[in-house]
């Protein structure tokens, strides 16, 4: 990393780094490895022992020479609940439905207290001790602007801290999901004061921080009443150019069609339509249809595809594996999560996927931001339920006139870098 005397310093306060894996680390990961190319140094904050769900050591290879981490240890409550027995730790805690005995009590428990206790997410402990960290930082270091980026969206009250004690800070908000609406929120039993508090949390942010960032265009209707329009900058999530170097797609000779799945599956991000859809055409059509699901699957997904054949999982794979595999595929799916709040979502993984130049099988709601964005791409989508339609779009691909090809150009992670630095240059 070539820093320059000329280079203006931006401190990134995010829970998501390497060696963290999943989607939540690809977009501030990639906008610190390209900020210096525009002028602008990143400076991240991260915890010490975060208790990630997915950990992907690959990535700690992006990490820009010279870039400073600052880092300091977190207490998470997710060990808590795996050591009375309250499943596997995960990044959601409590925020696993599983059925049976002690177990279900355990789990009952533990998402009323993520829910009612732990405002606004499992991360809020972190808030107090960080906030003393950077303050006595930043009286020694310069910077000329803070990012924080949620979820978890104790980041944005760190930097509320901050800007608190360093009004001349430009502060900017990164919003990757919704806050105060989020669809996994309903799992976690939320009193009407803790819903009320968490509102008020957003509200607080919303209004003292100098800009947000979207990436996804409904995020900001929650904001409008407490800011205007013009206080949103959209940048998308995007796809890395040097993810795909040297990744070349197999010649397409195989005898089965190969659809492929990359992320987690659980719950309301599932897909029983197309399941049925995809055993149908196997008991009709000659050439059958495999699907191999990268990620993790939760109960209630591995209930719905148990009975069918075709379906090959491979649990743990890093990044540049998982570009692999998608350019192995003969198409890829993508499945939206079955809420309302995930209406106002774009999932990351499109971008990617679009970058591949394979044909997509989208599963989501309409109206809804990714309905919306594949209808300006001339790519089809149907419902979570609607094996007919899902049939359909099998036909189209497999045997029928196949897909249009979309520009992935405008989506390129250096790309989006230059839109952030230029959003930064602006307010600084």
């Amino acid at each position: 990393m070539n820093h320059s005397k000329e280079n203006k310093k931006v401190l990134i306060i995010t829970y998501y780094w390497p060696p963290s894996g999943g989607a939540g680390v690809q977009r501030w990961l990639k906008f610190s490895k390209y900020l210096n190319g525009f002028g602008w140094d990143p400076v991240i904050f991260t915890p010490e022992n975060p208790d990630v769900p997915v950990v992907d050591p690959s990535l700690l290879k992006e990490i820009p020479e010279g870039v400073t981490v600052l880092k300091i240890p977190i207490f998470e409550p997710s060990r808590v609940v795996a050591a009375i027995g309250g499943g596997k730790s995960t990044g959601r805690t409590g925020a696993e439905n599983k059925k049976g005995g002690n177990k279900s009590l355990i789990n009952e428990l533990t998402r009323w207290v993520r829910g009612n206790i732990f405002i606004p997410d499992a991360r809020s402990a972190w808030i107090k001790p960080s906030s003393r960290f950077l303050k006595k930082w930043l009286a020694k270091n310069h910077v000329d602007a803070i990012i924080s980026t949620g979820p978890p969206h104790s980041m944005h009250l760190i930097a509320l801290n901050v800007k608190k004690s360093f009004p001349d800070l430009i502060w900017i908000t990164d919003f990757r999901d919704p806050w105060s609406d989020m669809d996994y929120l309903d799992e976690f039993k939320m009193g009407a004061r803790a819903r009320k508090k968490l509102v008020e949390m957003e509200r607080e942010v919303v209004k003292n921080c100098d800009h947000i960032l979207i990436n996804s265009p409904s995020v900001a209707n929650a904001h409008l009443e407490i800011s205007d329009k013009n206080k949103h900058t959209l940048i998308p999530n995007g796809w890395d150019n040097n993810d795909f170097e040297n990744i070349k797609s197999v010649p397409d000779n195989r005898k089965r069609f190969r659809i492929g799945h990359f992320g987690a599956l659980y719950g309301s991000r599932n897909a029983p339509g197309l399941w049925k859809a995809v055993t149908k055409w196997n008991s009709e059509q000659e050439r059958k249809v495999e699907i191999v699901l990268v990620g993790s699957i939760g109960e209630e997904v591995r209930k719905d595809i148990e009975n069918t054949d075709c379906i090959q999982h491979l649990p743990g794979v890093n990044h540049k594996e998982a570009i692999l595999e998608m350019m192995n595929c003969d198409a890829l799916l993508l499945v939206q999560n079955n809420t309302d709040p995930a209406r106002k979502c774009t999932p990351g993984k499109v971008f990617e996927y679009i970058a591949t130049q394979k044909p997509i099988f989208s599963i989501c709601n309409s109206p809804s931001d990714l309905a919306t964005r594949l209808t300006e791409w001339g790519l089809p989508f149907c419902d979570h339920n609607d094996d007919q339609a899902a049939y359909k779009m099998l036909h189209n691909v497999i045997v029928g006139d196949g897909q249009g090809k979309i520009d992935p150009s405008p989506y390129e992670r250096k790309e989006l870098t230059k839109e952030l630095s230029e959003l930064l240059d602006k307010l600084t």
